[in-house]
């Protein structure tokens, strides 16, 4: 059960996590609290339509296997194929808009880090 897995959730057991609440995401943008809400993209880069319960489990995951990693107070963004988090590009910026550039904002420099290690 993984709120009894005291090391922290690895890459593979957050990634299946969050397939077995929402099969077909790809990417997750979590934004900050202030907003209280998560998007949820497929491999087609468009935005799937979930009900706010969905949202909001798939953002407990990413945000307690990442804990104090990231600064929650900016939007970030959670790539399942690579289990990296990335923070979120701004509006005016290439990525923001996922299917406009097809990148999901994804640049190393925007990496904070990795699930289960690795920090940007």
């Amino acid at each position: 059960m993984l709120q009894n897995n005291p090391s922290g959730l690895r890459p593979t057991n957050m990634c299946a996590a969050i397939r077995e609440i929402a099969p077909s995401t790809v990417l997750v943008r979590v934004y900050p609290q202030s907003r209280s809400i998560t998007h949820l993209f497929e491999s087609d880069f468009y935005r799937m339509f979930t009900d706010r319960r969905t949202e909001e489990e798939v953002a407990r995951v990413i945000k307690r296997g990442f804990g104090k990693i990231a600064d929650w107070r900016y939007a970030h963004d959670f790539y399942l194929p690579t289990a990296t988090l990335y923070l979120t590009p701004e509006p005016h910026q290439n990525g923001y808009i996922p299917e406009d550039d097809s990148s999901f904002g994804l640049s190393g420099h925007r990496r904070i880090a990795i699930a289960g290690g690795e920090r940007g």
